[in-house]
């Protein structure tokens, strides 16, 4: 079978949200692929279901991406699939003189028309339906000669069994997001802690990136984990470390982040919390089990990525969600079956 490369360089969430393509080509009978990212993501990415092998872009300046070039000569014959379409995904196979053989559409007019709008999503644009991400990866099936809706029916969490972490009764709590408003608030949190402390004792964890010390040491969250009587934090852990915390755990309480994504991807449920982006953006859970939590506001979505600060300067969106209904739609999850 002609051999498949697929440029996804990142970030974390889109690149998990790729995985899910590529376990869905494999298992509707197509090529297994070469799948081209960042040197930080490859040790998980050579995990996903359906990758053969992973080529990284270094993390040097433009000369990276002309070594690279020279790195994949020998797959200039192979089936190309820009699922990323930036400029150095487009430029990486005109390096060697050719082109993608099918290319992700970004959609962004879409998503700008969403926002700060009421009415009907995009009324003057064809094809209206929303679609996710994976959806807009499953398109771009046909240029190795499969429908879109096979391989988006073979889809499925491309991490799953990667990791060899027994199933467990642990929580996680992922309170931090790229973006400040993006973030559930902080007090809201401590208060799901003590809550589960109370009525789900459950062993907890606590996954904080680099960027989240700053707020986390010394605020009312971390005193609710030191409260919580079984709960442990991890900091700046590696992905492939993190993913294995994740893969044995029951279900992880997430913001809008990778780690929404990276959680689905080993088949640990979410519940996720929406604040300034929405559903119809194309980067809702996907798992069955998962739970999105979000409120029917007028200034909802106000950003494509949700890094703009709050116009409202409450941050409705977020505040509204109490801790009472994280705890409702968790023990609800719980009850249903995590991980179906």
């Amino acid at each position: 079978m002609p051999r498949t490369l697929v440029i996804r360089f990142g970030a974390l969430g889109d690149l998990c949200l790729c995985g899910w393509f590529l376990a869905g080509l494999a298992a509707a009978g197509g090529p297994r692929a070469t799948l081209v990212t960042k040197t930080r993501f490859a040790p998980l990415a050579a995990r996903f279901a359906g990758v053969d092998e992973v080529v990284a872009l270094g993390d040097g300046g433009p000369g990276e991406l002309v070594r690279l070039a020279r790195r994949l000569r020998g797959r200039r014959d192979a089936t190309w699939l820009d699922a990323h379409a930036v400029l150095r995904s487009r430029a990486l196979p005109l390096l060697l003189g050719r082109g993608a053989d099918a290319r992700l559409r970004k959609d962004t007019l879409r998503r700008l028309a969403l926002i700060g709008s009421r009415r009907a999503p995009w009324p003057t644009l064809p094809d209206d339906a929303p679609r996710s991400l994976l959806d807009r990866f499953c398109a771009l099936a046909p240029a190795v000669g499969l429908g879109a809706d096979a391989v988006r029916a073979a889809a499925h969490p491309p991490l799953r069994g990667a990791f060899a972490s027994p199933p467990g009764t642990r929580l996680v709590l992922a309170p931090g997001a790229r973006w400040a408003t993006k973030r559930w608030p902080e007090t809201h949190a401590a208060a799901l802690v003590d809550l589960l402390a109370g009525s789900l004792p459950h062993p907890l964890s606590v996954l904080l990136g680099p960027d989240e010390s700053a707020w986390y040491d010394d605020g009312p969250l971390a005193a609710a984990v030191a409260r919580h009587p079984d709960a442990r934090v991890l900091r700046d852990r590696p992905l492939s470390e993190i993913a294995a915390e994740l893969a044995g755990c029951r279900a992880a309480v997430v913001n809008d982040s990778g780690l929404l994504h990276l959680s689905e991807a080993v088949g640990t449920p979410v519940v996720a919390l929406f604040g300034p982006t929405v559903r119809a953006f194309g980067y809702a859970p996907l798992l069955p089990a998962s739970v999105l939590l979000e409120r029917d506001l007028d200034c909802r979505p106000c950003s494509r990525t949700g890094s703009r600060p709050c116009h409202r300067g409450d941050l409705a969106c977020l505040e509204g969600i109490p801790a009472t209904a994280v705890l409702d739609a968790l023990r609800g999850l719980l009850d249903r079956g995590a991980g179906s």
